[in-house]
């Protein structure tokens, strides 16, 4: 796909003879959509028969002259009649722009469980030796720019009291968290055993892509261990 195609399209649309600007530009984000979201456009708007109005998903980092594009923050405005000999102009606009990184800004894990380690397990683990039951939240950071997550813990069982925490995941980077390794000011495990939760994460600043995973080991001597993961569910 490229943005030659998109400006042949509307060219195309006319010839046909469509002229409504309201149903070219739902045309145009149905067919190019998934493709724009992929290069950090939001949508595109056709607001007049000669300019093309592009939403961007990201802040104005760097002003500079783009030949037949007018850049603003957040958005820019293309005279078709300017770029139509060179619509990769298009991609030189978006290069001037922060990226706010891929996923959504809120995720959450339904299904979260914990078993409980059995004194044999607890003592092989004390000593390092072997990998037993846990679950883990996996958060990668696509975006131009640092964020910082809230970690909320949902219990089932109205006698518990839902934590949280909170950590930073920087740009351009992942992070991989133990949920039975986090701790509570008293060193105590933050998360319960045995508890059947949901998690929730919330991105402060950029999008973020989510993913959960549990590991349960069981049998005599942990022989017998299974693994799971699952991709965060998220609301928008």
């Amino acid at each position: 796909m490229t943005y030659e195609t998109l400006m042949n399209t509307i060219n195309s649309y006319g010839r046909a003879g469509l002229v409504h600007l309201g149903t070219v530009t739902a045309l145009l984000n149905n067919a190019f959509g998934d493709w724009l979201a992929s290069q950090g456009v939001s949508r595109v708007d056709l607001l007049t028969p000669k300019y093309l109005w592009v939403s961007v998903q990201g802040e104005l980092k760097q002003a500079q002259t783009v030949p037949g594009i007018e850049l603003h923050d957040r958005f820019f405005v293309v005279n078709r009649d300017e770029v139509h000999k060179n619509p990769e102009a298009i991609a030189d606009a978006l290069k001037c722009y922060s990226s706010e990184g891929d996923g959504a800004y809120v995720w959450i894990v339904p299904d979260g469980y914990m078993a409980a380690l059995t004194p044999a397990e607890q003592e092989w683990e004390e000593h390092g030796g072997g990998y037993f039951s846990h679950e883990s939240i996996c958060i990668s950071n696509t975006a131009d720019s640092d964020t910082r997550c809230l970690l909320e813990v949902l219990y089932e069982d109205p006698a518990l009291e839902n934590v949280s925490c909170e950590f930073e995941v920087p740009a351009h980077r992942s992070v991989h968290y133990r949920l039975d390794t986090l701790k509570r000011e008293d060193g105590e495990p933050l998360i319960a055993k045995d508890a059947p939760v949901s998690y929730k994460i919330t991105s402060r600043d950029t999008r973020v892509v989510v993913q959960g995973s549990r590991i349960l080991t069981s049998g005599e001597n942990s022989v017998f261990a299974s693994f799971g993961t699952v991709m965060a569910w998220c609301p928008q």
